[in-house]
């Protein structure tokens, strides 16, 4: 087994073998399938046939390396999630992990759609959103939900969505699962000085003034958070 930890693939692995795919052949498209550990391999496991894309060389070379050095193959083009670069129905499974949260909401709806043209009538999908439950909501918000922020220079956006505003991007699928997941990061947060919380401190990606952010640090464990939507849809035949 590759040491992996992805849980919403992991659960989407699950959830497929819980149900009846023998009908489906065994092609997987990962979007934003760059990075030093893909969740691809985990597919490859399991006797799929892997295809991904990823908008980034650097991450692409990261995946391939892994597949070199652990006797696996993947298929990994450049490409735009939101301008698949497949023909129409040309999967039985598609999916995301934790690369759609950097898009707009409108761009968010074009990628869900572009998902359901390469996917095949009856193939399942499976996809995750940020949610506002998440905190600290870091940037400068300029649409509802859609904060910017600076890394290494380059500007970035995170999305994040209440618990049912995702629901609008699948009026063409049938939602088979659904779920909440928050995480409270208690243990590294409790465990800060009160210094390093004020170090933390950096108006580049957090809307507190320094003065708000310092009076937080007692009630830091409380509210730190990251809360997730999953869902997996199906495609209907």
């Amino acid at each position: 087994m590759v040491p992996i930890r992805r849980p919403p693939v992991c659960n989407f692995l699950a959830y497929l073998l819980r149900v009846n795919t023998s009908h489906l052949e065994k092609t997987v498209l990962e979007c934003g399938a760059g990075g030093k550990y893909p969740p691809l391999a985990l597919f490859y496991e399991r006797g799929y046939n892997p295809y991904g894309i990823d908008i980034a060389d650097g991450q692409i070379e990261l995946a391939n390396t892994f597949a070199r050095e652990h006797n696996m193959y993947f298929t990994i083009i450049k490409g735009d999630m939101g301008d698949i670069p497949f023909e129409d129905e040309s999967f039985s499974f598609v999916y995301e992990c934790d690369s759609m949260c950097h898009l707009t909401k409108k761009d968010t709806g074009v990628t869900i759609k572009e998902m359901w043209r390469v996917l095949k009538k009856g193939g399942y999908c499976s996809v995750g959103f940020m949610t506002s439950d998440s905190w600290p909501l870091d940037g400068e918000e300029r649409n509802p939900g859609e904060f910017w922020n600076w890394y290494k220079g380059e500007e970035y956006v995170h999305s994040y969505f209440t618990d049912d505003e995702p629901d609008q991007y699948f009026c063409d699928f049938e939602i088979v699962w659904k779920e909440k997941r928050t995480i409270l990061y208690d243990d590294v947060i409790t465990q800060m000085s009160q210094e390093e919380w004020v170090n933390w401190y950096d108006d580049a990606w957090t809307q507190y003034l320094k003065d708000e952010w310092v009076n937080l640090y007692d009630i830091r464990f409380l509210k730190f958070r990251s809360s997730s939507l999953q869902y997996i849809a199906r495609k209907p035949r």
